[in-house]
C-alpha cells in the first residue's frame, strides 16, 4: 500500500485518519467558498426536493382526535430549538428529556459514540433518568427489513416505528415520571430516517 492510502494501517493512519491529511491553508474567503459548496452539494443532497410533500402530521391529528392513536409531542420543558429541515419545514428538536435509541452501525463504526454523548450531557449537568435516559430496554431497528432483507415495506417499517415511539413514551414510568416524559433521541440513520 501506498503511504497515502487512506485505507492504510500503521503510523500512517487508519481510513482517513493520519499524517498525511494535511491543512488546506485557505484563507478566509476561500474556506467560505469551500463551505458554501459543501452546503449546496451535500447538505442539500443535489436533488430537486420538488413541491412539500404531504405532511404526515396532519394525518396524525386526524387519528388522535378519533381516538385511535396518542401523539407523542414536545414540550416546552423540553427545551426544544427549532430547524429547518431539508424541505424548509420548521421542525421542533428537544434538547432535554431525550430517550436515546442507540445504533448498532454508529456504536460499531463510531466506537464510544453513545457513551461519550451522555458523558457530554453529564458534564453539562444533565441527569441521568430525568434530563435523559440510557434505554436499556431497547427495542429493534429498522435495518433488519429496511438494508438486510430487502422485503422492507411501509407496514413494516411503521410497525418498527410506533413500536419504537411506544417504549420512549412509557420509558419514563419506570423512574416515576408521566407517561411521555422521554422523547426518542434517534441515533441510529435507518431509525431516523424512518
Amino acid at each position: 500500500m501506498s503511504e497515502h492510502d487512506p485505507n492504510t494501517t500503521g503510523a500512517e493512519g487508519v481510513a482517513g485518519h493520519g499524517s498525511f491529511f494535511q491543512d488546506t491553508n485557505l484563507n478566509a474567503n476561500e474556506a467560505e467558498a469551500a463551505t458554501e459548496w459543501v452546503r449546496r452539494q451535500v447538505d442539500r443532497r443535489t436533488v430537486d426536493l420538488g413541491d412539500r410533500m404531504d405532511d404526515i402530521r396532519e394525518h396524525m391529528w386526524e387519528l388522535e382526535k378519533d381516538g385511535e392513536i396518542i401523539v407523542h409531542r414536545i414540550t416546552d420543558d423540553m427545551e426544544p430549538v427549532e430547524v429547518e429541515t431539508l424541505f424548509g419545514w420548521t421542525k421542533r428538536v428537544p434538547t432535554k428529556k431525550l430517550w436515546h435509541h442507540k445504533s448498532c452501525g454508529q456504536c460499531g463504526n463510531i466506537p464510544g459514540y453513545p457513551a461519550s454523548l451522555m458523558w457530554f450531557m453529564n458534564q453539562f449537568g444533565f441527569e441521568p433518568g430525568k434530563d435523559y435516559l440510557d434505554e436499556t430496554d431497547q427495542t429493534s431497528c429498522t435495518a433488519w427489513n429496511y438494508h438486510g432483507s430487502g422485503i422492507g415495506n411501509v407496514e413494516s417499517l411503521s410497525a418498527v416505528f410506533l413500536r419504537n415511539f411506544h417504549q420512549a413514551y412509557v420509558s419514563g414510568q419506570q423512574h416515576g415520571h408521566q407517561a411521555g416524559h422521554f422523547f426518542p433521541l434517534v441515533h441510529c440513520g435507518t431509525s431516523f430516517g424512518n
